[in-house]
């Protein structure tokens, strides 16, 4: 298989109409509706899912089907005597100059 970029590859529940994204709150295991709420929410909360999701569906891909113009790592490191685990997400994405926009995928 090779590198596929389309949404519902890395997120299967992805879905658009035009003008909204959609992703089901059953999609993030690390997230509640109460947390994900628009008013009451943690934004904290929603964005480490999201850094969940997508560094999960990286670490499921097979090696030579992920893209090579962008990558993901996440490194922790557990503190004993805190009980508190730090979490690093890194994302980084080779983007072409004239553009700003993500580069293609060499042939």
């Amino acid at each position: 298989m090779a590198f596929d970029a389309t949404p519902t590859t890395w997120i299967p529940d992805w879905s658009e109409d035009g003008t909204n994204i959609t992703i089901p709150l059953a999609t993030f295991a690390e997230l509640t509706a109460a947390e994900a709420d628009a008013t009451t929410g943690d934004i904290r909360k929603i964005l480490y899912a999201l850094c969940e999701k997508f560094y999960e569906s990286w670490n499921d891909t097979v090696t030579a089907d992920r893209p090579t113009r962008m990558t993901l790592y996440k490194s922790s490191s557990p503190n004993v005597s805190t009980g508190i685990t730090t979490h690093v997400y890194q994302f980084r994405f080779e983007n072409e100059v004239s553009a700003q926009d993500v580069a293609d995928e060499p042939a």
